[in-house]
């Protein structure tokens, strides 16, 4: 009799491997479904990535486009401080080159120097974008 209960005893599955058990048949329930509907689910996985993947780039776009807006914004600035600046130099010069040699020849000298740095520096550009491969073809 004492044989029969210890016999009981080794056969009835460890409260662990009862879990285990229970585990293997959930994943094979899992592997079980037809097919039809794993691809239905990986098709709404597939779907849910792509609109993540497209939300993601949607705010980052929209938070580079605000930074790039700022550096336009910083750009122009400066740009618009740089001429204004020139002006005044350009106006300095020539107020005291008037006092020196008159308004006419100061006048005409600060007009042809300023004539003569534009066609060496538009010159310059010139040949620099002739040099440009345009074409990636020709390289």
């Amino acid at each position: 009799m004492l044989d029969n209960k210890t016999a009981a005893l080794e056969d009835q599955p460890s409260p662990a491997e009862s879990d285990e058990a229970k585990g293997n048949a959930s994943a094979s329930s899992s592997d079980d479904k037809p097919l039809k509907l794993q691809v239905s689910d990986l098709v709404d996985d597939v779907r849910k990535l792509a609109e993540a993947e497209l939300e993601y780039y949607r705010v980052k776009l929209s938070v580079n486009m605000a930074a790039t807006k700022t550096v336009l914004v910083l750009f122009s600035v400066a740009i618009i401080l740089g001429v204004t600046t020139m002006v005044a130099l350009i106006l300095g010069i020539l107020l005291i080159l008037t006092h020196y040699w008159g308004p006419i020849a100061a006048t005409g000298l600060l007009t042809g120097g300023a004539l003569l740095l534009t066609t060496v520096l538009m010159s310059m550009a010139i040949k620099r974008a002739r040099k440009l491969p345009l074409d990636e073809n020709d390289q």
